[in-house]
């Protein structure tokens, strides 16, 4: 479908083909495929307390998400293997999961290890597909694509002295590629006024890179530095365009969807305070948090006429996020791409759907794609 595919308008390449479908990730579709070859975060990990199950959904799959009695995080299929029943509504024993409905218990790695109501347990013919998972800065990673996954990806600079948050995700409904498309999108003096008030950006560029895309942004107050490493996620360092702060912030930012609908944006601060500023950090930003639950609530109100985005600039310190928000929701579920005309403002944008179609006729090629490079242990350095 045209509406599904980025423009037809874009630029031309000599002999090009036929654009490829990026929006849908299901098991079994061509970015599906993609993402899936890669580590995802797939949830907060302070939100998953010991002996508790959660069901969660990633590219159009169910799974269950459980943190055993002594901490361990595991990951299993969604529904028992004895009759489909959520196996989130069970109960954790140990480092194992019990079934709800009739007691049919599973290990971490997805073994069947009891049977109660059978008179004779066939339990060693039973296992569910298990999914190798890490908890690392805050945040449960999961793999959950076919093979050896490759080398977990560390991120030297977030384990620094500093305070680290891990952000409460919320859903924004609309396609994860409306999001991906917004980063280093040219919007910022638009949809952002009240953060961008009196900065003017001086400068701009950007270069293809081993891992995916570079750009920096030069402001009249200060300097910005974004990577894009394939497939979703951006690494940046932001120096404060409030010339009243002093300290730059480390940033980590994951796109991942929960359906073609549906999307969760994982992000990660690392703040450079230490000692009672440290402590006072803390407690805007638990304060801040709290408050980011009203983010789709006031979005929703937005886009459906009742409130005004002026109106809400005056009581909201997630303004940044509402704001981003209204305008992802807006652009439509899955966006119209052939109605878009790009101009050289997009520059971001298409250079980036260009290395995102690139990767996926890789994929479907056999052939090798872009991977998370090692100096990311040692974090982005300035040009």
């Amino acid at each position: 479908m045209k509406s599904e595919r980025w423009p037809e308008n874009r630029p031309q390449d000599p002999g090009d083909e036929e654009p490829v479908d990026f929006i849908h990730t299901g098991p079994g579709t061509l970015a599906g495929r993609y993402m899936r070859m890669f580590w995802q975060p797939i949830h907060r990990a302070e939100d998953l307390e010991k002996g508790h199950a959660v069901p969660v959904k990633v590219m159009s799959e169910d799974f269950t998400l459980y943190r055993g009695e002594g901490g361990g995080v595991h990951l299993l299929e969604f529904r028992c293997a004895h009759r489909g029943a959520q196996l989130s509504i069970g109960r954790v024993e140990g480092e194992d999961l019990r079934c709800l409905y009739h007691g049919w218990k599973y290990d971490g790695e997805g073994r069947c290890t009891e049977q109660p109501a059978e008179v004779k347990p066939f339990c060693e013919k039973i296992r569910l597909r298990s999914y190798p998972v890490y908890e690392y800065v805050g945040l449960i990673f999961a793999y959950l694509g076919e093979g050896e996954p490759p080398p977990k990806p560390l991120y030297k600079e977030f384990e620094r002295e500093g305070v680290l948050l891990a952000i409460p995700p919320y859903v924004v409904p609309c396609n994860y590629f409306n999001q991906i498309d917004n980063n280093g999108d040219m919007h910022v003096h638009f949809v952002h006024p009240t953060t961008i008030d009196g900065v003017i950006m001086a400068e701009r560029s950007m270069e293809e890179t081993d891992f995916g895309l570079t750009w920096y942004e030069g402001f009249n107050t200060a300097k910005r530095i974004y990577h894009f490493i394939l497939p979703n996620l951006i690494k940046s360092k932001r120096f404060p365009l409030n010339r009243s702060v002093k300290e730059w912030t480390e940033v980590l930012s994951w796109t991942i969807p929960i359906d073609d609908g549906n999307h969760h944006r994982f992000e990660l601060y690392l703040e450079h305070v230490t000692g009672e500023e440290a402590r006072e950090y803390r407690e805007r930003q638990s304060a801040w948090f709290e408050k980011r639950t009203t983010i789709p609530e006031l979005g929703e109100a937005i886009l459906a006429g009742k409130l005004d985005l002026a109106e809400v600039r005056d009581r909201s310190r997630n303004m940044i996020q509402i704001e981003d928000y209204v305008v992802l929701v807006a652009q439509g579920t899955i966006p119209d791409y052939s109605r878009e005309h790009l101009s050289s403002s997009d520059a971001v944008v298409v250079l980036r759907r260009k290395i995102w179609e690139r990767e996926l006729r890789a994929v479907a090629q056999g052939k090798p794609v872009k991977r998370q490079p090692a100096w990311l242990e040692n974090g982005p350095q300035a040009r």
